[in-house]
């Protein structure tokens, strides 16, 4: 298979897997690597299993772009006008378009936590924030907003004055061209060969680590969310037992005092009777006595 056919392929995959939720991601990432290796692309294989699982954050710019692209690129479009104002010193009109900005992203967020509840995924506040984090990136920087635009990130866009973490970011959509090889390479181009060959093992070993500690840190978050909603389910049934139980002590309360209110009749009743008997033997005896 042919460098730009692999290239292909691998793209494909990515597109498939970047629309998954994180959870459904490692599964299907892996099986399709196996499936590449099944047919015999080896190195494709490699590519797609290198892949990093989205954190949520990512998930929902990706979402966002594969649903909702045409509010992406008015979003991408403000960006330009931003950075052309800031560039050109214009006061007014880069106050205007900055409160456009703080409205678009603002609308973009709630749409992504409306389509995530529709897919059964969480939003924490920090994956909210993430996400705006993301798309301020991809209004500050060109770069930001072709990487976005690719929905294929694994984390989120980062932005600073040195410019854009393209971290985030995997599988370019096209790849640079090859320069043609020399049917004898010097000694300098194999050197060069060589050394390239290391660092990408190196480069090789790093990704899956990456992807390893991405997949851990997505899990730990997963599990936080879990965790999160296991405590409230059970602070609400501890709520339900404790109002379950404030009843009934009240009603063992009033059982106690109408207890006490029936001996205090049973006592009365008993000395009435006793009192009684007691005539009725008086009278006996004075009638025996006649």
């Amino acid at each position: 298979m042919g460098r730009a056919d692999e290239h292909d392929v691998v793209g494909e995959a990515a597109d498939e897997l970047y629309g998954l939720t994180p959870k459904e991601f490692v599964a299907a990432r892996d099986a399709r690597a196996e499936e590449l290796k099944a047919a015999g692309e080896a190195d494709a294989a490699r590519a797609v299993a290198a892949l990093r699982r989205p954190t949520v954050p990512a998930w929902l710019a990706n979402q966002l772009v594969r649903e909702h692209a045409d509010e992406i690129d008015p979003l991408i479009e403000l960006g330009a006008g931003l950075r052309e104002a800031s560039a050109a010193l214009s006061g007014p009109k880069l106050k205007e378009l900055s409160k456009q900005r703080g409205q678009l992203v603002q609308a973009l967020v709630r749409q992504a936590r409306k389509d995530a509840h529709a897919a059964g995924q969480a939003v924490t506040e920090d994956a909210a924030r993430g996400l705006e984090q993301t798309l301020h990136a991809a209004l500050a920087d060109e770069r930001a907003g072709e990487l976005l635009r690719e929905g294929r990130l694994s984390e989120v866009l980062q932005h600073d004055a040195f410019g854009t973490d393209p971290g985030g970011a995997v599988v370019r959509r096209r790849p640079a061209p090859r320069r043609a090889s020399r049917s004898a390479p010097t000694p300098e181009e194999r050197e060069r060969a060589e050394r390239r060959a290391a660092l990408e093992a190196e480069l090789a070993e790093a990704w899956k680590a990456a992807r390893d500690a991405a997949d851990a840190r997505a899990d730990a978050e997963d599990a936080a969310i879990v965790a999160d909603r296991t405590a409230t389910e059970a602070r609400r049934e501890v709520d339900r037992l404790a109002s379950e139980l404030e009843a009934a002590q009240a009603q063992h309360d009033a059982a106690v005092a109408a207890r006490r209110a029936t001996a205090d009749t049973r006592d009365d009743a008993r000395a009435v009777a006793e009192r009684a008997m007691k005539r009725v033997s008086e009278l006996q005896r004075a009638l025996d006595d006649v």
